[in-house]
C-alpha cells in the first residue's frame, strides 16, 4: 500500500472523529457576527489541519514536537503531508518555517 492510500485510510478511519473536533472547537470560536461563510472555512481548515497531523503522526511517524513546531508554530497542513509523501518521509524538516 503506498503513503497515499495509508494516508487515506487514516483519515478515512478517523473522519468522524476529525470533523467533531473541528466543528466543536469552530463553533466556540464563532460569533454572533460569524457568518456562514466564515464558519465553513474556517471548519474546512481545521479539519484539513486535523486530517494532516493525524496522517503525520500515524503513517509518517512524525513526533507531536516536529507536527507542533512546523511552520512556525501551526502545525502541519496537506501541502506538508503531501510533500513528506512524494519525498518518502524523507524531507529536510525545518521547524522554524
Amino acid at each position: 500500500m503506498t503513503l497515499d492510500e495509508q494516508a487515506i485510510n487514516a483519515v478515512k478511519e478517523y473522519f468522524e472523529s476529525i470533523a467533531q473536533n473541528a466543528v466543536d472547537i469552530v463553533y466556540a470560536a464563532a460569533g454572533s457576527d460569524t457568518t456562514f461563510a466564515e464558519f465553513m472555512e474556517a471548519l474546512k481548515q481545521k479539519i484539513s489541519q486535523f486530517s494532516s497531523e493525524l496522517v503525520a503522526s500515524e503513517v509518517l511517524n512524525l513526533s507531536a514536537r516536529t507536527i507542533e513546531n512546523l511552520n512556525a508554530g501551526e502545525g502541519m497542513d496537506v501541502d506538508d503531508v503531501q510533500e513528506f509523501i512524494e519525498n518518502n518521509s524523507e524531507m529536510d524538516i525545518d521547524e522554524e518555517e
